[in-house]
C-alpha cells in the first residue's frame, strides 16, 4: 500500500504521455520526496477496505482526497474529505 517514490523522468513522461500538462497530486508529493523536500505521509488507495488500513497504519486524523486527471480542483469539487 505504500506509494513507490518513481523516477522523476518516469512522472513527467507519463504525464506528457497522457496528454497533461499537469501532475497528480501523487505524482508531485513523489516528486519531492525524490528531492528530498518534506510532504505529509500519504497512500493512494483504490477501496474502501484499503483506506481503511491506510487511516489505520498513518493514523488519525486523515484526509481523503479524490485523484483523477478529469479534477484538478479537488475541493470545488467535493473531493476532498477530512
Amino acid at each position: 500500500m505504500r506509494v513507490r517514490v518513481q523516477d522523476p523522468k518516469q512522472i513527467i513522461e507519463k504525464a506528457l504521455k497522457d496528454g497533461r500538462k499537469f501532475l497528480l497530486e501523487p505524482e508531485a508529493k513523489s516528486l519531492c520526496v525524490h528531492y528530498s523536500i518534506s510532504v505529509p505521509r500519504f497512500m493512494v488507495v483504490n477501496d474502501l477496505e484499503s483506506a481503511i488500513k491506510a487511516a489505520h497504519e498513518l493514523g488519525y486524523p486523515v484526509v481523503l482526497k479524490v485523484v483523477s486527471p478529469d479534477i484538478i480542483h479537488k475541493s470545488d469539487v467535493g473531493g476532498v474529505i477530512l
